[in-house]
């Protein structure tokens, strides 16, 4: 038997529509608690660790009730029931004892005054973490009992978070309850040693900051830490202290260029002094030499006038000598006929036949010396006759 398909009514096609909506109604709203579940489910049984974290598991139930002696790196973990997954930063964190509120307070306009607090802001959040703290500047006592404000900065990093952990708890409490406080008092502490004006000193300044890092890193390590580096990146004096800093710096400089110049002083005289002596000694020595010449001179002198004088005396020895064996041979036999020939020769060298006054002179002269006679004045006497 064919039947011929209808419209059903209207009312009995609603009362078959509901049950399947509402069966529709249940699959949905089963899916999404299934959903909701397993999300839930999964963000309470896993714990998801940053790249830039270290993990530390804390378990409230079972035989190991507290921390877990165990560091865990970046990643995703399953947590059973009442275990727990707590991250802590693992870059380098900073606390700065900066001079925000002395800047502020140097502002001299409401316009820098907001440009200061528009850059410490900014700065913040270029920092962006809260572990990177921001505390007021160190008013460092000095030995002297004077007042110095020191801009200081910490670098630090944690290196045991399980530690951290079991002696500060979660969160970033290790920073005010450790952190801070010995930060603070290790600063005081070793740098409170110097007096106000070694601060311009800057071997002994970077010695006593050095000595401060040592001391920061032993304690820091101790409770889980890492001191990376310790920084001092300004200072001042209160105005007072400046002042008389400057004045008593301005007497020093001043006595130590008086100083300068007395021995400057004292090494031109040494020098004056030493070259008087040594031009006395060479005035000296000079003398010396001129008497030892002088001396020599003399001798030479001496020996050569005495050499002269007894050449002298010898030759004229010698030539008296001469004239008495002259005279002797003319006194022998045969001197007539000696003194008749050089008589002669001495006529051989007149020419004329008269001689004159000059001619006759000469040739009594010559006649006389060859008969061994000193002609003496009475020689120029005029001849008798006229001539030969």
């Amino acid at each position: 038997m064919v039947q011929v398909a209808t419209r059903m009514p209207p009312d009995h096609t609603g009362r078959e529509a509901r049950p399947l909506k509402r069966q529709l109604v249940r699959q949905l709203v089963r899916a999404a608690i299934a959903i909701v579940a397993a999300s839930l489910l999964f963000s309470w049984c896993t714990a998801k660790v940053a790249p830039n974290e270290l993990g530390v598991e804390q378990r409230r139930f079972g035989s190991h009730v507290g921390i877990v002696d165990h560091v865990y790196g970046p990643g995703r973990y399953f947590l059973g029931v009442g275990e727990t997954m707590h991250t802590f930063p693992r870059e380098i964190h900073l606390l700065e004892a900066d001079e925000r509120d002395d800047a502020l307070a140097k502002a001299s306009t409401s316009d820098v005054r907001a440009k200061v607090e528009k850059y410490f802001e900014r700065r913040q959040e270029i920092l962006g973490r809260t572990t990177d703290r921001v505390i007021e500047p160190l008013n460092i006592q000095t030995s002297d009992g004077y007042a110095v404000l020191a801009d200081v900065t910490l670098l630090y990093s944690i290196v045991d978070p399980v530690k951290v952990a079991r002696d500060f708890g979660w969160g970033t409490t290790y920073v005010d309850a450790f952190v801070v406080n010995t930060f603070r008092n290790g600063v005081l502490t070793t740098m409170g040693k110097m007096n106000a004006e070694s601060f311009y000193d800057e071997k002994i300044r970077i010695r006593h900051v050095a000595e401060a890092e040592a001391f920061m890193r032993e304690r820091f390590r101790e409770r889980g830490f890492q001191v990376e580096r310790l920084l001092l990146r300004s200072y001042r004096y209160v105005p007072a202290y400046e002042k008389s800093l400057h004045d008593k710096k301005v007497a020093v400089q001043l006595a130590v260029k008086n100083e300068k110049e007395r021995l400057v002083n004292e090494e031109k005289a040494k020098l004056e002094r030493i070259e008087g002596q040594g031009n006395a000694r060479i005035t000296i020595a000079e003398s010396e030499i001129d008497a030892q010449i002088a001396k020599i001179k003399a001798e030479s002198d001496l020996y050569w006038a005495e050499v002269h004088a007894r050449g002298d005396r010898e030759a004229k020895i010698a030539e008296a000598e001469a004239k008495r064996l002259k005279a002797s041979a003319l006194a022998a036999t045969g001197s007539r006929y000696v003194v008749g020939l050089e008589t002669a020769k001495m006529f051989s060298n007149i020419h004329g036949a008269v001689m004159t006054p000059e001619q006759y002179i000469q040739f009594i002269r010559s006649a006389w010396a060859l008969i061994g006679l000193n002609p003496g004045p009475a020689a120029a006497a005029r001849p008798e006759g006229g001539g030969k």
